[in-house]
């Protein structure tokens, strides 16, 4: 594969470059999460002496971000400032209190303000990365595999092979994906020798929700390589009788290596892409299976727990937006950054596009 030549294309798209860096910005931070945040820091509450010591006089567990109080000294988060410890309605904080600037320590102190159980959402969030990087890449890579073999076997043999895997592909895509997610995940995250097997690797009941967490994304990746597969399995129909699969048959190179060292390089650029694509979809699925409460442990800071957390916020008065706003807009960040930067990298590695 000229990997010179498809470097030189990526590099031509200045936009695909810059979420090539935002990609990587993220995976650093996900390798890092457990360095910059420690899992006290996600079980930190602080107390409503410590939130008035910072200078804010706020008495209660949630805190906007420090910049909006800073940019908007009017704004009823510094009038409705909760009780007392005698149960008495705070006081409105003095206008000259509110006088924030940049190198006031109240501006940076919550970036990302704290959620209604007094945790910094930026903690969560950076944790939350590393999650979405599991949860979007491993999922991703099972179903990817078992989608390129597939297809490989039904396109190139054809016959009763090729049956047989229709057969498959159809029965799975007739059933509703987020249906069949929510079946597979009851039928075994209950089940008693898949619990034995975990305890057999170190993970007992003391990790339920790492375990819980691995059997999602198992069942992800089982159930999401049909539209994969299908397009791997039109494309190798369309090579396998061209002249170069002709030729290696003609020097007598076995199946194996026809598929997997001729075939498969010219059709890897469709695994690039929806290996992209899936990834944003596999965040997407977690985000709700977290929404609707089924297989991810609330003790997990996922991205999809903190919307899921954050949704009945948003009817306080005032409202606690801060924490499914980060959410969001990091989610749509990544999403867009993997979408954009793998159409640009299926360009470059489309054997048709390069000639």
């Amino acid at each position: 594969m000229p990997w010179k030549d498809v470097i030189k294309q990526l590099l031509k798209r200045r936009l695909a470059m810059f979420c090539g860096v935002v990609i990587v910005l993220c995976m650093l931070f996900a390798v890092l999460a457990r360095v910059l945040v420690k899992d006290a820091d996600l079980a930190s509450r602080p107390g409503v002496d410590e939130v008035a010591e910072g200078g804010t006089g706020m008495e209660r567990y949630y805190h906007p971000p420090g910049w909006f109080l800073a940019f908007s000294p009017e704004h009823e988060h510094w009038t409705k400032t909760g009780t007392d410890k005698n149960g008495k309605k705070n006081p409105a904080i003095a206008m000259e209190a509110r006088s924030w600037g940049l190198a006031d320590g109240n501006f940076w102190r919550f970036p990302m303000g704290c959620d209604i159980e007094g945790v910094s959402v930026l903690a969560k969030l950076i944790r939350g990365l590393e999650l979405a990087f599991i949860i979007g890449i491993v999922p991703t890579l099972i179903s990817a595999v078992i989608a390129t073999i597939m297809g490989l076997a039904a396109g190139y043999f054809g016959g009763l092979v090729d049956d047989i895997i229709g057969f498959l592909m159809s029965v799975l895509a007739s059933i509703p994906l987020l249906l069949l997610l929510i079946a597979f995940i009851q039928a075994v995250k209950d089940s008693e020798a898949i619990a034995r097997w975990f305890e057999g690797v170190g993970l007992g009941d003391d990790k339920k929700a790492v375990r819980n967490l691995l059997l999602v994304l198992v069942v992800i990746g089982v159930t999401t390589w049909v539209g994969l597969c299908r397009l791997v399995r039109g494309e190798v129909i369309k090579h396998k009788n061209r002249e170069y699969v002709q030729a290696a048959r003609a020097l007598g190179c076995g199946h194996g290596r026809i598929l997997f060292q001729h075939i498969l390089p010219n059709v890897f650029h469709l695994v690039i892409i929806t290996f992209t694509l899936a990834f944003v979809g596999s965040v997407g699925l977690e985000v709700f299976l977290s929404f609707v409460g089924i297989g991810i442990d609330p003790t997990l800071p996922t991205w999809g727990q903190v919307i899921s957390a954050a949704r009945n916020e948003l009817q306080r008065d005032p409202s606690v937006w801060w924490p499914l706003a980060g959410a969001t807009t990091l989610l749509f960040v990544l999403s867009l950054s993997f979408s954009l930067f793998g159409d640009a990298l299926r360009d470059a590695l489309d054997p048709k596009l390069r000639t």
